[in-house]
């Protein structure tokens, strides 16, 4: 008990130093100490980024500002267009057949299942065999002696085999929700709507902490994010895990490019032909998120290296407002904004005031923590107002202590892919063979 009061005495006493000393620096501060202070928040906590539109969708819950089209979405599924399920895989052995188990138990009869094996060295297509034996599924596989194409060209191969009117691409590790096809399917109603974006949540999420951060993630920058892009129509990314294609869209664009963010491109070039795109909230897919450091941080790389790539090189004509839509040019700009410019800021930052005050860096940086942590906590309270799991999900409050640590982690790794790709150093990436490699061109 002794040892216990010392301790709490000791802790009382520190923090009574560290206020003092916070509250003389606060009264002596210069401009510089002043900047110091505000412009952490901005690119360390992207205050404006998610806050502003968990506000924004706070009151739209609670004043029903959201209007959903729903009826006009039933009208047009019960003409039933028909569907081509598209799941390229290489090594999905494990998966592949709960995949297909998913999509067969979606309520809707027009429908195509194409399963392209992509030269696999593991089981996946003998999993498969027996859906197609019993005519539910069309199999395919890659059998070149070069080996495996990659996603991309994967999926041109599914596409020229499908017959569907609309196209979905999903990965072979997903599973949906049943009411799936009236959420993705419906906005097509709409002749202007070339894509229609899924939301993709975390299934593995208990597996570890890593998994179950990714997940309070994906609720925010997909569920959160996009519902506010959608909005203002100003959605421009349909995950290659799970996404819904115009056919007529597909085949204006030429189809998918090798591409290291090939979703991205498709999206990209079918938004640029002047389609628009729509996030669908309701329709649910859940997908395995990595449980290995080294998995997640590959996958960042790439993902981080892609979106240099596609939007600020092969894409960056979509920037002028003045010949495509203005809107394209907004969404662009913050994630250049976001992504490049505070990601370089943010390490200036830390690096210059580690070395010129840091007593005063530690100060902005607990302080940074804690605001952090309350606007985490806040979109993630705004989600699950909305969400169909919310029981299920509401355990993800958890994370909130980690997730400035985790998002501070990224920024580094964001930071190292970025300057690779800038500097156009080991430009190849092993997400796509070298076959595919000879016939991209280099941004």
């Amino acid at each position: 008990m002794d040892f216990l009061a010392t301790f709490i005495d000791t802790i009382f006493i520190w923090i009574q130093d560290l206020s003092r000393a916070v509250s003389v620096r606060l009264d002596t501060m210069t401009f510089l100490h002043w900047f110091a202070l505000l412009m952490p928040f901005f690119w360390f906590a992207e205050l404006p980024r998610y806050i502003i539109p968990a506000f924004y969708l706070l009151l739209a819950q609670m004043f029903g500002w959201k209007k959903d089209d729903i009826e006009a979405k039933r009208r047009y599924l019960a003409t039933k267009p028909k569907i081509s399920f598209c799941l390229i895989g290489l090594n999905e052995g494990e998966s592949i057949a709960n995949s297909i188990r998913s999509l067969l138990e979606l309520e809707y009869e027009n429908k195509e299942i194409i399963v392209y094996d992509d030269n696999s060295t593991d089981n996946m297509y003998a999993e498969a065999k027996p859906f197609a034996d019993a005519g539910l599924v069309r199999l395919f596989k890659n059998t070149s002696a070069s080996g495996r194409g990659g996603k991309p060209a994967g999926s041109n191969a599914a596409f020229h085999v499908a017959t569907g009117e609309i196209i979905f691409l999903v990965d072979c590790d997903t599973s949906f929700d049943r009411h799936t096809i009236l959420h993705m399917v419906g906005p097509f109603h709409d002749p202007k709507v070339g894509i229609v974006a899924g939301n993709i949540k975390v299934r593995n999420a208990y597996t570890n902490a890593l998994a179950a951060m990714q997940g309070a993630e994906y609720l925010i920058s997909i569920g959160l994010w996009k519902e506010w892009l959608n909005t203002f129509n100003m959605n421009y990314l349909a995950s290659g895990a799970f996404g819904a294609f115009r056919r007529e869209a597909i085949e204006r664009v030429g189809g998918w490019d090798p591409e290291l963010a090939e979703d991205a491109d498709l999206s990209m070039k079918i938004k640029r032909c002047g389609y628009d795109m729509q996030f669908a909230g309701k329709a649910i897919a859940m997908t395995n998120a990595p449980t290995s450091w080294m998995v997640l941080i590959k996958q960042r790389i790439r993902w981080d290296r892609g979106m240099v790539r596609t939007y600020w090189r092969k894409h960056r004509s979509l920037l002028k407002f003045w010949i495509y839509d203005w809107r394209n040019f907004v969404e662009i700009s913050q994630e250049l904004i976001f992504a490049m410019v505070f990601a370089y800021g943010f390490a200036i930052y830390t690096l210059f005031m580690m070395f010129y005050d840091p007593f005063f860096f530690f100060f902005v940086y607990c302080c940074c923590v804690v605001i952090f942590m309350a606007s985490t906590a806040f979109a993630l309270f705004v989600h699950l107002m909305q969400s169909e799991r919310r029981k299920q999900e509401i355990w993800y409050l958890m994370t909130v202590p980690l997730m400035p640590f985790y998002k501070e982690f990224f920024r580094w790794v964001r930071i190292y892919a970025i300057t690779l790709e800038l500097l156009r150093v080991n430009y190849d990436n092993s997400f796509l063979p070298q076959s595919s490699w000879k016939n991209t061109d280099k941004w």
